[in-house]
């Protein structure tokens, strides 16, 4: 019978409508920057109110992220805060999510309501080997986004106005890889000449082993080969960050007609562009069965009992060095009055400087993470972070700020995963979380904290184990609570809710045909 030539062609599905999506998000936000999402007072100091790395899943979960890693089953899910999770990615995954915040400004008689909506973020991440995983995605790093008026009468001038604003903050292209470098070790050995020596039944002069000396080697043979599954689980990675962006503040100082004093204004335009870099690192052990004491067997007492649903503990450590920043500033300060249609008329420019070069110093941050899952059902995991923000400076200057952490906590419960029809509801992602953080600003001797709940619903939106589909959308929302009104200074209470869309599918598929 005459054999065909085997023939092979790639087959890319769903690729056309999910990849045009992630590539107009990526091409508009790397153009235009992202929209202004926050309307914090505080977010006048330093860099802005940084935006947290925290997609659908880990949102609702108060931002616990740091051990998170997917299973060897859907839905996978992005995780941009710890690069070494990449490695666990099974299928190609795509997420986008939009949010909306309902922020409340609190201050001592007085309070004022902002709404503001923005796109969250938008990613993308392949799994090219399986010990080897790669993303890509475009994420706000800090927001910049007050207003602020302070009325002051000052003797022999009367009521003076100074008014504060800014907006702007800085975006990031994050570029995340991810390898588990010992993955190899166990296959190598199944392969390697010592491991046939050990499984021979004849020694290297080609005598017969005794039953005791192929014993041994069968024991040698299990212990190795444990001690290289124990190892294989490593992930580590890192993330290539593109960090740009501008940062507009505005200062007035509006004396009283008549005072004999003109008006001022202060305007600063800080332009980053630059790359920075920041690591991580993951295990996973699985306990798949425990010893028990059988009181019935006298001769072999203990035993083990695999467990109906595996438990698994995972660790994660966050890592981010001290780093410089090239940036440059555009400065113009001059003094001006008013004329009588109500326009500014210069009368002396104190100071006009463009593209002034300098650095700002980003601080050392370090984070770990700890979860532990059974099954596909329960999943609960804690966070510990802390940056060293006392060591921020924006060309040359210090920026006051202090040092902070963050304590996380979520937890996820799946009921079924894989229920069959009529049973939607023990499919849904349901999480919970809350966090507790001390912030890096200090106003009137008193280091602001935040406080936040959270929740969320993961919908399946579509599954096709088939074809390697998966689809699923994430809503959470968060209330939280940021600084005080005691001191003359200013609470916020923050609303915010975030709606995710995540997609798996298997790209790249290559089927073979005679």
């Amino acid at each position: 019978m005459r054999r065909h030539k085997e023939k092979k062609f790639t087959e890319v599905r769903n690729i056309p409508f999910s990849l045009l999506i992630i590539t107009i998000c990526l091409l508009n936000l790397a153009t235009t920057g992202w929209a202004q999402n926050t309307s914090s007072p505080y977010s006048r100091y330093g860099i802005g109110n940084l935006n947290a790395k925290n997609f659908g899943q880990s949102f609702a979960m108060g931002g616990t992220n740091i051990a998170m890693q997917n299973d060897s089953t859907p839905m996978f899910s992005i995780n941009p805060n710890n690069p070494a999770s990449n490695t666990s990615i099974r299928l190609t995954t795509a997420e986008l999510g939009v949010n909306y915040n309902r922020e409340q400004l609190v201050s001592t008689g007085s309070k004022q309501t902002i709404n503001t909506a923005s796109l969250g973020y938008v990613s993308l991440a392949f799994p090219f080997k399986r010990w080897w995983g790669a993303s890509i995605g475009l994420i706000p790093y800090s927001s910049v986004g007050y207003k602020v008026t302070d009325h002051q009468d000052i003797t022999n001038i009367g009521g003076v106005d100074y008014l504060y604003e800014g907006s702007g903050g800085i975006n990031q292209i994050v570029f995340g890889n991810g390898v588990k470098p010992l993955y190899g070790l166990l296959p190598r050995f199944l392969k390697s000449e010592k491991y046939n020596n050990l499984a021979s039944r004849r020694n290297p002069d080609n005598s017969i082993k005794s039953d005791s000396v192929l014993n041994a080697d069968r024991l040698t043979i299990e212990k190795i080969r444990a001690r290289r599954a124990l190892l294989q689980p490593l992930s580590v990675g890192f993330n290539t960050s593109y960090l740009f962006g501008g940062i507009d503040h505005l200062q007035r100082s509006i004396f009283p007609y008549g005072s004999g004093f003109y008006n001022t204004r202060t305007g600063t335009s800080t332009r980053v562009s630059d790359v920075y870099f920041d690591y991580g690192a993951q295990y996973a052990y699985t306990i798949g069965s425990v010893k028990y004491h059988d009181l019935k067997d006298t001769l072999n007492p203990i035993r083990r009992r695999e467990l109906k649903e595996k438990v698994k503990l995972l660790f994660g450590v966050t890592f981010a060095a001290q780093s410089n920043i090239h940036a440059k500033v555009d400065s113009l300060s001059y003094s001006y009055y008013n004329d009588a249609q109500g326009y500014e008329r210069i009368r002396d420019t104190m100071q006009n400087s463009f593209g002034t070069k300098g650095k700002i110093t980003l601080p050392l941050s370090i984070g770990f993470g700890f979860g532990i899952k059974k099954g596909d059902k329960l999943y609960i995991a804690a966070d510990f972070a802390m940056q060293n923000w006392s060591s921020y400076q924006a060309f040359n200057q210090d920026g006051g700020l202090k040092n902070s952490y963050r304590v996380s906590l979520g937890a996820q419960y799946v009921p079924n995963s894989k229920a069959g029809q009529g049973y939607y509801l023990k499919r849904m992602h349901y999480r919970l979380g809350a966090r507790y953080a001390q912030t890096a600003y200090e106003l009137g001797s008193t280091q602001l904290m935040e406080k936040a709940v959270t929740a969320g619903i993961g919908f399946p939106v579509g599954r096709n184990y088939l074809l390697q589909s998966f689809s699923m959308i994430n809503v959470g929302v968060e209330y939280s609570a940021l600084g005080t009104t005691n001191n003359g200074l200013i609470q916020e209470n923050i609303f915010k809710v975030t709606v995710g869309f995540t997609m798996n599918d298997r790209w790249f598929v290559k089927p073979k045909f005679d």
